[in-house]
């Protein structure tokens, strides 16, 4: 390629304007690289509390004590079954028979809720949001959702006094200073 620009020619992968014709690109020092760590959303120093925690904005929050006490033993079901079977009972009737592991992690407070199982039923039977608001209501209610409280004009004077704190004693001084100050 240089034997061609001295030459006075143009080089094969480059255009006269500078542009790479195989890209469609800048050529030579103007020409930006890409990165090597793909951009996202989410800075990559966040992705493991992204994977094992819940979003801010969510209500239901998990309970990372309770992630502690979950037991999965991959050979529990083979060795009832194989118990079973050492018996003397069929391996059908075994199948059918196999005890449910005891040791799983308690369910939490949704698990047999009738609010939740009636929102989920409704939402079958009509599959529409609308219909099934009052259920979403109740739903909302157990979940610790709480209508914002319409607050009086001397209820919102105390909570800005209680936010302002000492800085408000500073108001009467100035109020009584402004009587011998004349603004022109």
């Amino acid at each position: 390629a240089q034997a061609i620009l001295a030459l006075g020619g143009v080089s094969p992968l480059s255009s006269e304007s500078g542009q790479c014709l195989r890209f469609g690109t800048p050529t030579g020092a103007g020409r930006k690289m890409s990165p090597s760590i793909p951009k996202v959303a989410i800075p990559q120093e966040k992705w493991p509390s992204t994977i094992y925690g819940t979003a801010d904005a969510g209500l239901a929050k998990s309970e990372v004590g309770k992630l502690q006490a979950m037991q999965f033993e991959s050979a529990y079901w083979s060795k009832a079954y194989l118990q079973c079977i050492g018996r003397g009972v069929s391996s059908k009737e075994c199948a059918a028979g196999l005890p449910d592991d005891v040791r799983t992690t308690p369910a939490g407070p949704l698990a047999g809720n009738k609010e939740l199982t009636s929102a989920i039923s409704c939402m079958s039977a009509n599959g529409t949001p609308e219909k099934c608001q009052t259920h979403f209501d109740a739903l909302a209610i157990v979940a610790g959702y709480e209508a914002e409280v319409k607050q009086s004009s001397t209820e919102k004077a105390r909570e800005f006094a209680g936010k302002a704190g000492y800085k408000l004693l500073g108001i009467p001084a100035l109020w009584y200073a402004m009587r011998f100050v004349k603004i022109k």
